[in-house]
């Protein structure tokens, strides 16, 4: 039984259930086209499948039993949307394969006016009647049949070509990324298959004479989005990206791969590896993608001695478990990396540089120096030829050089800091000088396998000289941080010139101080001694002539007041000697600053009571102690009373007060006496300095009482003040640091004031 006996036409019926069957197919893949990530492709293929959607319904709506009008209308209305989908289409292939025509603004005009024509060639058909006619069907359930005329073959073929273009972008794109190709052929072919029944329909009547090209659209569809989805995905992202790309099944076996990538990854020259696991054809990499690290670094080739580094993406896509694959993309970041890198090393180097200035500034002596120099530049900034040459008579002498100098270096001999060396050059001008390549330089000096070098001058104290092994070695930032090293370290080497110069002042000024400790001690013995005798036998004489007016007794009293006023002063000079050399505190002790004032006091008393002054003690009547020392009190009370009394002219007044303030202990000695200017305040407590001065001057002594004083209060960690005018007598305000009240045990061990 043939198809055309069947009593309902089961051909009609298969038609029917095939073109609905499409429309579906189509609908479902423009639903499953919106997961496409890229955007243009996305519309694009959902406008192409949308489009057959409605190109197989107009289908369905031709082959129902309506009448010959509405058949009519559902059929132009498939051959407008049909041909639509051809630029529905085209519109993916460009997209897809990132061509960018669908966006030319004349490919744009092209296709709006083919397609205007075609449109209004398939309109105006009822009266050409030149693209088709409607005719009755030899099956009764189809009704009526189309009968394609000569414009519908022709606009069949331009739509053919035109598909074709969209089939060759797909297939360069598959050659450029060296995909299989394969699949996509067979897909082509059964997209192709409907104008061959198109034909067959024509010659033969157990097809029908019009377009089944929907159906092949339809599965164009299926394979596109249920069959194909791993590899157009994998050629969508191969092809969009300049990166090298390598796809992957879910258990890490390689699918597939760029031409870059097997560009950057020699062992991908051979397709063979296609299957194998990533481990055993790239274990580096999949080493990575196992510990999740993100940086890949690649050795530099011959012409490149830098390692370039890429930045490892990996993206899941596909189907489900069983379909599912992953893609690694791998982006050149080197031009980022390298920077990042070379920040970091700066920071590194500024931060290895402070480090550096720190220790340079705890160097001892000039070997630290170098050694400081040397680390740093060596062994941080990683230059092999590095030295260090000081000052020294008119000579540059190396004292300390970095390991490679001896291997890539002649012996490096002193040089004269007059001479043509670019070493001297750099140290007479003060400058750094770096020169890119020492093959275009004369000079008296061989440099050996150093090509690259910088001088660096230490001031007047000597250069630094860094050295590179190929030309152009010399990094402009390297040198700037060795610019400020050097001086630094020209710094610590004027410290460490002055430290030796004020440690061997000290030592002359500690021979002095024990030249003059002796001095002291034999004055103190080899003078006071002699003397001592002299005002005994002074006074023996005046004893034995006592009552007589004669030479004998006046002598012998010039003798006794002239020895008198020698001791004096000796025991000034030596007190002042030894306040000055003892050490601030040296016996501080709390001691009563009432009770010493009122034993100091009572000795001076009928001295001034002689001379008619008027003495008066205001002291407080508890015990006022304050942190000092004793002999250093005593001569400082002493002082300032004898002052006192000797300034002050008979009739005249002398007060001796002590008092208690807020936080010092205060004495106060005030007289009527001559007074003096307060201009000469100022050097009142310079050793020898007086009022009146000079051969002639009104009253004797040697000037270092006062001195004597203001080294006491000072040691005691006290103040002294004078308020004076001439001819209205001075007031000396003592303040020293109070102390608690000593213990009775203390204060039982205290000596009595003197």
């Amino acid at each position: 039984m043939s198809l055309l006996s069947l009593p309902t036409s089961v051909l009609y019926l298969c038609y029917l259930a095939a073109f609905m069957g499409a429309t579906l197919v189509c609908l479902a893949a423009a639903w499953r086209a919106q997961q496409i990530p890229y955007a243009e492709t996305r519309r694009s293929l959902t406008t192409f499948f949308l489009a057959s959607g409605g190109w197989a319904a107009a289908y369905i709506g031709f082959l129902l039993p309506f009448s010959r009008l509405a058949k009519n209308f559902f059929y132009q209305t498939s051959l407008i949307v049909g041909f639509g989908t051809v630029w529905a289409w085209l519109w993916f292939c460009s997209a897809y394969t990132g061509r960018a025509l669908h966006r030319n603004p004349t490919a744009q005009r092209f296709a709006g006016v083919v397609f205007l024509a075609v449109v209004v060639l398939k309109v105006t058909n009822p009266f050409h009647e030149l693209y088709y006619t409607l005719q009755p069907a030899s099956i009764e359930a189809f009704g009526t049949v189309v009968q394609h005329g000569v414009l519908y073959w022709v606009v069949m073929g331009v739509s053919y070509a035109l598909a074709t273009a969209g089939y060759l972008m797909l297939f360069e794109l598959f050659v450029t990324t060296e995909t299989q190709t394969g699949p996509l052929a067979v897909l082509t072919t059964l997209t192709a298959l409907p104008a061959a029944l198109n034909i067959l329909g024509h010659v033969e009547p157990w097809l029908q004479d019009f377009t089944h090209e929907p159906l092949g659209v339809a599965v164009f569809a299926v394979g596109v989005l249920f069959v194909y989805t791993y590899q157009f995905q994998a050629v969508r992202l191969a092809g969009s990206l300049s990166a090298p790309t390598i796809m992957l099944s879910t258990d890490g076996r390689i699918r597939d791969y760029g031409r870059r990538a097997a560009a950057l990854f020699p062992a991908l020259d051979e397709r063979s590896v296609v299957g194998k696991s990533l481990g055993a054809v790239l274990p580096g990499l999949a080493e990575r993608l196992g510990e999740d690290q993100s940086l890949l670094e690649k050795e530099g080739d011959g012409a490149e001695e830098a390692p370039r580094y890429y930045r490892i993406v990996e993206t899941d896509f596909g189907g489900g478990d069983s379909q599912g694959s992953r893609v690694v993309v791998l982006s050149d970041i080197t031009a980022r990396e390298r920077r990042e890198r070379a920040l970091q090393s700066r920071k590194e180097k500024v931060e290895a540089l402070y480090a550096a200035v720190n220790r340079l500034l705890r160097a001892r002596d000039r070997e630290g120096v170098g050694d400081v120099v040397l680390q740093l530049v060596n062994e941080v900034f990683g230059y092999p030829l590095v030295g260090v040459r000081l000052a020294e008579e008119e000579t540059l002498v190396p004292i300390q050089h970095s390991p490679k100098v001896f291997e890539h270096m002649p012996t490096r001999p002193p040089v004269d800091t007059g001479g043509d060396t670019l070493i001297a050059k750099a140290y007479r001008s003060g400058e750094p000088r770096v020169i890119d390549d020492l093959s275009t330089t004369d000079g008296p000096l061989e440099y050996g396998q150093a090509r690259a070098a910088a001088f660096f001058p230490m001031g007047e104290y000597g250069v630094i000289s860094v050295g590179g092994l190929r030309a152009h070695d010399m990094d402009p930032f390297d040198t700037g941080l060795v610019e400020v090293l050097a001086a630094h370290a020209g710094v610590v080497l004027d410290r460490l010139d002055q430290e030796t110069v004020l440690r061997e002042a000290k030592e002359e000024a500690k021979e002095a101080s024990e030249m003059k400790s002796a001095l002291l001690a034999n004055m103190s013995h080899e003078i006071r001694t002699p003397l001592t005798s002299i005002i005994g036998f002074a006074e023996e004489i005046k004893t034995l002539a006592d009552g007589q007016d004669g030479p004998t007794a006046r002598f012998a009293r010039h003798i006794e007041n002239s020895g008198r006023r020698l001791l004096g002063t000796l025991d000034a000079v030596l007190n002042l000697s030894r306040l000055q050399g003892s050490g601030e505190g040296a016996s501080s002790q709390p001691i009563d600053l009432t009770d010493m004032a009122d034993g100091v006091a009572s000795q001076y008393r009928s001295e001034a009571e002689d001379e008619d002054i008027r003495f008066h003690t205001d002291t407080t009547n508890d015990p006022l102690w304050i942190q000092a020392d004793r002999e250093a009190l005593r001569i400082a009370l002493q002082n300032l009373l004898s002052n006192a009394v000797k300034y002050t002219e008979s009739g005249g007044e002398v007060w001796v007060r002590t008092r208690a303030d807020a936080r010092t202990a205060v004495l106060e000695v005030e007289d009527t006496g001559i007074g003096m200017e307060p201009s000469r305040i100022d050097t009142l407590f310079d050793p020898f300095r007086q009022e009146s001065e000079g051969v002639g001057r009104e009253y004797e002594g040697p000037g270092l009482g006062l001195a004597v004083t203001g080294e006491a209060v000072e040691k005691m960690g006290g103040t002294i003040a004078v308020d004076t005018e001439k001819g209205e007598g001075a007031c000396f305000t003592v303040r020293l640091p109070r102390a608690e009240a000593p213990t009775e045990v203390e204060e039982a061990g205290s000596p009595v004031p003197a």
